[in-house]
């Protein structure tokens, strides 16, 4: 997952994403895992009811779900690229692991994930469920299985505190922390449509330019 950097742009004070860089120009690429975290004060109570922030991924909507510490994740990532890097794990469990896929038909969970173009889910044992070699299906029962995604590390623990749905809007803990996928091939435009006015955030989604190596010797001894 690309690390989370918390950016002081006062554009959009609420919203905060992990790939958001000046130093990069707010590029990225490949498979990399983006979270998104929305903190907003008026929606932070983890004991009461809040109505889940209304988060846009170009124009399609992102699930958000709130964490012990009030705030509201969600993780994103290119749904090809998710694929290929699946496809490259030797062990479940190591290197691009994303665990198991699921289509975005799949109701199961508790929410709906329409807006997505499919599903990475963390646990085996969901029926229906592929790896990056297969086409997406629909997952009919809640994983029972071990953790194999390797791509989100130490996520923020859901909200399940019984006096509200778990993580506010129903999502069953056990896909905690679930991966929506999209496709996209270039911009990437995030978008939390907040009363008050709507923050942005510029995404671009191919080669991170300027980076360079260089040596400081010519020859250098054998190992």
């Amino acid at each position: 997952m690309m690390p989370f950097l918390a950016p002081a742009q006062a554009a959009n004070p609420n919203l905060y994403v992990s790939a958001e860089n000046s130093y990069v120009a707010n590029h990225f690429t490949g498979s990399m895992v983006i979270e998104l975290v929305v903190n907003d004060p008026n929606l932070s109570d983890t004991g009461v009811g809040k109505g889940e922030p209304d988060v846009t991924i170009n124009g399609k909507s992102i699930r958000m779900v709130q964490a012990t510490d009030g705030k509201w994740y969600a993780y994103f990532a290119n749904l090809d690229k998710a694929k290929i890097a699946d496809q490259t794990v030797g062990l479940a469990g190591q290197g691009l692991d994303f665990g198991e896929f699921c289509s975005k038909d799949t109701t199961v969970f508790g929410p709906t994930f329409s807006g997505s173009d499919g599903l990475a889910i963390p646990r085996t044992g969901s029926t229906g469920a592929t790896n990056g070699n297969s086409v997406f299906s629909t997952c009919t029962s809640i994983p029972n299985g071990s953790i194999i995604n390797n791509v989100v590390r130490y996520p923020k623990s859901i909200n399940t505190n019984s006096a509200i749905p778990s993580g506010q809007i129903g999502l069953n803990s056990a896909v905690w922390p679930i991966i929506q996928l999209y496709s996209f091939s270039n911009g990437v435009v995030i978008q939390y449509n907040r009363g008050g006015g709507v923050q942005t955030v510029s995404l671009q989604y191919d080669d991170i330019p300027n980076i360079t190596t260089s040596v400081d010797r010519t020859n250098y001894p054998p190992n």
